[in-house]
This record gives structure tokens, C-alpha cells and sequence, in this order.
């Protein structure tokens, strides 16, 4: 299985139209793994949201109601919040006294504080922003260019 990362921001703009990019990706390959990194960068709303998100994450390994959780908080207009993240996790059916507990938490704080450590030695200063195989991809670059970046990681460019 390949493994991509996808650094974003709940309030960035491009983020959001980004969004539809990386669905139909995993849409179309099976294969492909997209490990999403909430990378707070546009101010309190977003790290508010990522605490949130990482919260969600904690209640469910398996996946499906994070990702719908995504879904939903970035296709939603403007900038991120904790009461837009809160409704948001609501939506998903998550135990609420839960998720306000563990986005407390020092697991919650370290998880956003290594993303940042992660950022960093990739050079990410922006979001979105994708590590590739070995290549950092940054902007919201489309579909055909992650999937041409994904296929040469592969080792397979023009096949």
C-alpha cells in the first residue's frame, strides 16, 4: 500500500478546494493511503479545530467518521472554529463528553506539536502541502499533478 501525508488547515482556502482532489484519488486507488496532518497555521479558529480533529481521531480507529468529519468541516465556507468543529464531530455521532476531554489532553497537544516537528523537517511552511514518495508537493496543485507525483514515487511515470 502507498503512503502519501497531506498537511491542511481548516480555514485554508485552497484546503478546501483541494478537498475534492484527494477523494477522488483514494477514490480511484485502492492502493493509496492518505495520512491527513492538521497543520494549524491561520490562526486561533484552525488550532481550535485541529484539537478537535485530533479528538475525533482518538474515538474512531477506524476511520469513516473522521474522514466524514473532514469532509464536512472543509466544505464548509470560511474560516475554522471550535464551535464549527464541535458541530461538526456532533454530525458524526461521537460521544461529545468524550471529544471535549481528550482535545484537553497532552496526547492532543503532542500530536499537533510532532506534526509541526514534521513540518518543519520537510520544509512545509503552507498548506495544502503533500509529502510524496521523497518530494514535498505544495499548493493545491490538482488532481493529474498528485497523481503524476504518486505515480512516479511508484516508479512508474508515464505507464
Amino acid at each position: 500500500m502507498e503512503c502519501s501525508l497531506e498537511f491542511f488547515d481548516y480555514s485554508c482556502g485552497f484546503c478546501k478546494r483541494a478537498l475534492p482532489d484527494m477523494l477522488a484519488l483514494l477514490r480511484n486507488d485502492p492502493k493509496l493511503k492518505i495520512v491527513l496532518k492538521e497543520f494549524p497555521i491561520l490562526g486561533p479558529g484552525s488550532i481550535a479545530a485541529a484539537r478537535v480533529a485530533v479528538a475525533v481521531r482518538m474515538q474512531d480507529p477506524a476511520g469513516k467518521k473522521y474522514l466524514a468529519f473532514h469532509r464536512q468541516l472543509l466544505g464548509d465556507p470560511g474560516p475554522a472554529s471550535e464551535e464549527k468543529a464541535l458541530a461538526a464531530a456532533k454530525d458524526q455521532g461521537l460521544d461529545m463528553a468524550r471529544l471535549k476531554r481528550d482535545m484537553a489532553s497532552k496526547e492532543v497537544g503532542d500530536t499537533l506539536r510532532e506534526t509541526v516537528k514534521l513540518a518543519s523537517a520537510a520544509g512545509i511552511t503552507g498548506t495544502p502541502s503533500y509529502v510524496i514518495g521523497n518530494h514535498v508537493v505544495v499548493g493545491a496543485v490538482g488532481v493529474a499533478a498528485l497523481k503524476g507525483r504518486i505515480d512516479t514515487a511508484r516508479g512508474r511515470a508515464g505507464k
